[in-house]
């Protein structure tokens, strides 16, 4: 094993240990604003016109 092969290892696990919280963090938020759309887009959908409701309740196709 070469000093350059040993210090790039070493690298990537330090620039792991260091980066890996706020990547967490990222997928955290990211997660939590996809949840956000998510609810809206169906609030949004269950507001439609009563027809449209009414045909879902039947089986009908959107």
């Amino acid at each position: 094993m070469t000093h350059d092969l040993a210090n790039s290892v070493l690298a990537t696990a330090v620039a792991l240990r260091v980066f890996t919280p706020d990547a967490m963090a990222l997928a955290r938020r990211l997660l939590g604003a996809g949840v956000r759309v998510g609810v809206a887009a169906l609030l949004e959908r269950r507001s439609d016109s009563p027809a449209v409701s009414a045909g879902r309740q039947d089986g009908g196709n959107e």
